[in-house]
C-alpha cells in the first residue's frame, strides 16, 4: 500500500516538474498599483518626519535663545543699565519728562542701605535683578518718548509727502530683536506758511499821446498856429512797458510795491503845410528855454514843411506805490493800483515842431527834460491759480506829472496813455 501511494506521488512529481502557473494580466496591474502607493506612503511619511524634527529644533532653539537673552538683562550690572539710560538720554533730551529723568537719576546713582552708599558690584544677586528691573522699566518708557518724538520730527521733515505722514513705531520680538517700523500716519500734513513777500512781473500795452498847452506867461513866445498844426498832424501809437516789482503784504488787503519797468512811447507825426514866418525882437527882453523871444507879428509865408515819421521815446522807470484787493471767492479777487513814477529818459529819437518858428526840431537836441514824473492807476481782476501763484489783468491809465518840455519853456507837453496790463505774482515760502 505505502509503495502504491509513493509511486504514485513520484509520477505526480515527474508529470508536474515542469508546471508553472500562469495568472491573469489584471493580476500584474493591480500588484504594480499597490506597490507604488506603498512606495509613496513612505517618501511622504519620511518627508513630514523631516519637516517636524527641524520645526521641534528651530523652536527649541528660540525658547533657549529668549530664555538666555531674560536670564543675561536680569543679570546685567546697574552700571550698564545706567550707561545705557545716559545714551538714550543723549540722542532726545529734551523728550525727557523731568519726572522720569528724576527716576533715571535715582536708578542711575549707587543704591544705599541704611545710609551707607553701596556700589552694585556688592549687592545681592535678588537685590542686584530688582534695580536693574527697574532701570530697564525707565530705558523702556524712555525709548518709548524717543520713538513719539522721533515720530513727530518725521512728520516735519516730510510734511510735504502727501495726504499721510510717515510715522516711525518700534517694534519689537522678544528682546534679542528690535525693528523700527516707517508706517504711514493719519496726521494731517504740515503746511508751509507763505510769506509777506512776493515778486510780480508784467506787461502794458497801452496806446499813446501828448497833450499841449501855452504857458500862460509866456504865451507871445508861441506861434499863433502852433497848438493847430500839432493837433493835426501828431497820431498817437503804442506805448509798451515791461516792469518787474517787490510786493509786501500790510494786511489781508492793503501792498506796498516798489520795482523798474522799462518804457518806450512813440507818436506819429505828419506835417505838410506852410505858415506864415514869426517876427521877434530880442532888445529888452528874455529868452525862454529853447532861446525864442517874445513876438510881435508876423511877416510872409515861410518854407513848405514836409515831414512824415515817428518820435521814439524811451525810458527807465521806478514804480512805487499801493495795490488794493478785494476777495470775491477763493479764486477771484477785485483789485486796484495807484503808483507814482519817477522816469529817466534814456533814448530820445525823432522830429517836433518848433512851437516859435513852426520849423522842424530834434527832439534830441536840448529840447526834452531827462527826469520825469508821472503816475499810474488801474483796476481789474485777480485770479488765483495756488496759494502761491496768481494771474491777473488790469485797465490802465498812466499821466505825465511834468512836462516834457524843459523848464521855462512856453509849452507845457505831458505825455498820457491808457491800455490793458497783464501780470504774474509768485509768493515767496518762509
Amino acid at each position: 500500500m505505502n509503495q502504491n501511494n509513493s509511486n504514485i506521488d513520484k509520477q505526480l512529481q515527474d508529470k508536474f516538474s515542469n508546471f508553472a502557473p500562469v495568472p491573469p494580466a489584471f493580476v500584474w496591474d493591480q500588484l504594480d498599483s499597490k506597490l507604488e502607493a506603498k512606495s509613496k506612503r513612505k517618501r511622504s511619511i519620511i518627508v513630514w518626519s523631516v519637516a517636524a524634527s527641524i520645526t521641534v529644533a528651530a523652536v527649541s532653539g528660540l525658547m533657549l535663545m529668549m530664555n538666555q537673552s531674560s536670564s543675561i538683562n536680569k543679570q546685567m550690572p546697574v552700571s550698564v543699565v545706567r550707561e545705557n539710560a545716559t545714551i538714550q538720554k543723549t540722542i532726545q533730551p529734551e523728550v525727557i519728562v523731568p519726572q522720569e529723568e528724576e527716576k533715571i537719576n535715582n536708578a542711575s546713582a549707587p543704591i544705599q542701605f541704611g545710609g551707607n552708599a553701596m556700589e552694585p558690584s556688592s549687592l545681592s544677586n535678588d537685590e542686584g535683578m530688582k534695580a536693574a528691573d527697574n532701570a530697564l522699566e525707565v530705558v523702556e518708557n524712555q525709548e518709548t518718548s524717543v520713538a513719539e518724538t522721533s515720530s513727530i520730527f518725521a512728520n516735519v521733515a516730510y510734511g510735504d509727502f502727501g495726504s499721510k505722514t510717515p510715522q516711525i513705531n518700534p517694534f519689537h520680538i522678544g528682546n534679542f530683536l528690535q525693528l523700527t517700523l516707517i508706517t504711514p500716519s493719519s496726521r494731517k500734513p504740515l503746511e508751509r506758511k507763505l510769506s509777506r513777500w512776493a515778486f510780480e512781473v508784467g506787461y502794458d500795452q497801452n496806446q499813446t499821446a501828448v497833450t499841449y498847452k501855452s504857458n500862460p506867461e509866456l504865451a507871445q513866445y508861441v506861434h499863433k498856429n502852433y497848438l493847430q498844426r500839432m493837433k493835426e498832424s501828431e497820431y498817437a501809437l503804442s506805448a509798451s512797458q515791461v516792469h518787474f516789482s517787490l510786493r509786501y503784504q500790510l494786511s489781508s488787503k492793503w501792498i506796498v510795491s516798489a520795482g523798474l519797468s522799462w518804457m518806450q512811447n512813440r507818436t506819429q507825426q505828419n506835417f505838410h503845410f506852410r505858415d506864415s514866418m514869426p517876427a521877434s525882437v530880442q532888445q529888452g527882453f528874455e529868452a525862454d528855454a529853447l532861446g525864442n523871444y517874445p513876438i510881435f507879428g508876423y511877416l510872409n509865408l515861410g518854407p513848405q514843411i514836409n515831414y512824415e515819421g515817428i518820435s521814439n521815446v524811451t525810458m527807465f522807470s521806478l514804480p512805487v506805490g499801493a495795490i488794493y484787493e478785494h476777495s470775491l471767492n477763493k479764486k477771484w479777487t477785485i483789485t486796484a493800483e495807484a503808483l507814482l513814477q519817477a522816469n529817466y529818459l534814456s533814448a530820445k529819437k525823432g522830429n517836433t515842431l518848433n512851437y516859435h518858428t513852426l520849423m522842424l526840431q530834434d527832439i534830441d537836441g536840448g529840447v526834452f527834460r531827462d527826469l520825469l514824473w508821472s503816475g499810474k492807476i488801474g483796476v481789474g481782476i485777480q485770479r488765483e491759480l495756488s496759494k502761491k501763484n496768481s494771474v491777473g489783468l488790469r485797465l490802465n491809465t498812466q499821466g505825465m506829472f511834468t512836462p516834457m518840455y524843459k523848464q521855462n519853456a512856453a509849452i507845457d507837453n505831458k505825455g498820457w496813455s491808457v491800455g490793458l496790463s497783464g501780470y504774474y505774482v509768485w509768493r515767496f515760502i518762509k
